[in-house]
This record gives C-alpha cells, structure tokens and sequence, in this order.
C-alpha cells in the first residue's frame, strides 16, 4: 500500500473513531476533534491475540481528510442519519444498528460529499475494509450495500 494511500486510510479511520468517540462521551465534535488532531485520542487500533488486547499505533493519518470527515458529520448529522435510515432494507432495522456500525456508516456516506470526485468503488472499497478491522459477521455485507445504495443515489 502506497504511503499517501495509507495516509488517507488512516484519516477515515480516525474519523470513525472520531464519530464513535463524540457519542461515547457526549463531549462536543469540536473538542474530539482537537483532541484527535492533537494526538490525545485515537490514533490505535486494539487487537486480540490470544485472549489478550494488544494496542496498534496507526501511521500518520492525511490530517486534511481526517478534518473535513469529522466536520462534515459534525454539519450534518441528521441528514446523514436520515439517509442512513433511509437506506436499510425492512429485514434489518437502522434502530438496531450498533454505534461502532453507524459511525463507519456516517462517516463513509459523508465522504461522498466531502470527495465528490473520487470514484464510488474506492470509497465503499475502503469503508467496508475498516468494518472489516471491527466485525468479522454480516456488517461488512451491510456496509457495503448501504455504501453502494448511497453511491447510486448521489452519484447518479
């Protein structure tokens, strides 16, 4: 993976840690965004090997994308959760849906907007594969479906 690309795929995995963090805490967008720009939150991923935890620094992240991401849902949260909902199938309800899942969701529908130019493809490619780094069931099918619904409806 080149480093430029790896850069971005950090910054959307920041953002969705972002997103998570802000709904856990209840603190205000603006200040888990500071703080992730600062380096005092994020930045890890947890990994169980063996029944134990282990901690991962991610690489640098594209601090630009990791910003316009969180602030875009910042903006636009209940526009995005609206469309979110509006995109599940009547078998699996939005209501139902995990805060870890609708972050990844949130964050991947919003990067529609924030990189109008970049193919569809790329942006369901690179959400599904952060849900991968979270679930090994049934919400990588569902992030992408959703993605792709989204990606027929706003770059059609």
């Amino acid at each position: 993976m080149s480093n430029s690309k790896q850069l971005f795929t950090n910054a959307r995995l920041m953002a969705v840690q972002a997103v998570y963090a802000q709904k856990q805490s209840g603190e205000s967008f603006d200040k888990v965004i500071s703080r992730f720009l600062l380096g005092e939150m994020g930045g890890e991923l947890i990994s169980e090997e063996n029944g134990s935890e282990k901690y991962i620094t991610l690489a640098e992240a594209d601090q630009s994308l990791f910003a316009h991401l969180a602030q875009y849902v910042r903006d636009n949260e209940k526009q995005l959760n609206e469309m979110i909902d509006g995109a599940f199938s009547d078998k699996i309800q939005s209501d139902k849906v995990d805060l870890t899942l609708r972050a990844i969701l949130m964050v991947g529908v919003g990067e529609f907007f924030v990189n109008p130019d970049l193919d569809a493809p790329i942006i369901i490619n690179e959400y599904t594969d952060i849900t991968r780094s979270f679930y090994a069931g049934p919400q990588v099918k569902i992030v992408n479906a959703i993605l792709d619904k989204m990606a027929k409806v706003l770059r059609s």
